[in-house]
């Protein structure tokens, strides 16, 4: 499987200790570090309708719940990303600049990818997030259900 995440580059600890440590309020430590986390937000996708996991869909269009850091690089093949986030995803809630255009505009939420003789179907988001996000669960199913009759043309 050649599909890849996209990883936020490690702290250069030698640098930091060069700039030394800002010095922060101990009460402020939950609200500082939860600043640069995807706690829930609602962002926009471009569903690719031909594509057997879009079936039963009629809008290309589609809103995507995040709550997670885990960012899918697009496809390697040029029809294995089935969903990929828009120009400008956002709809509502929290999420840092950094995030949003370094990370999230670049990203897909749905990838499919050859693994030997089969296939995997990697979600970025959670398509059935607490049986209350209805959007997505056909996504899921199409994959529960259809997944074997994908093929990933090369």
């Amino acid at each position: 499987m050649k599909e890849k995440l996209i990883r936020k580059p490690k702290d250069d600890k030698e640098t930091k200790a060069n700039e030394g440590v800002k010095r922060l309020p101990y009460v402020t430590a939950p609200e500082n570090l939860g600043k640069s986390r995807v706690g829930g937000a609602l962002f926009q996708g471009d569903l690719d309708l031909t594509h057997p996991l879009g079936f039963g869909y009629s809008r290309n269009l589609i809103p995507l719940y995040r709550n997670s850091e885990v960012w899918l690089k697009p496809s390697e093949s040029p029809y294995g990303t089935v969903v990929k986030y828009t120009e400008e995803p956002h709809i509502d809630g929290f999420i840092t600049p950094k995030n949003l255009n370094t990370f999230l505009k670049p990203s897909a939420s749905l990838i499919v990818s050859a693994l030997g003789s089969g296939r995997v179907v990697m979600f970025a988001d959670n398509p059935n997030f607490r049986g209350s996000w209805y959007g997505t669960n056909r996504l899921f199913l199409n994959a529960l259900f259809l997944g074997n009759h994908i093929s990933v043309p090369k």
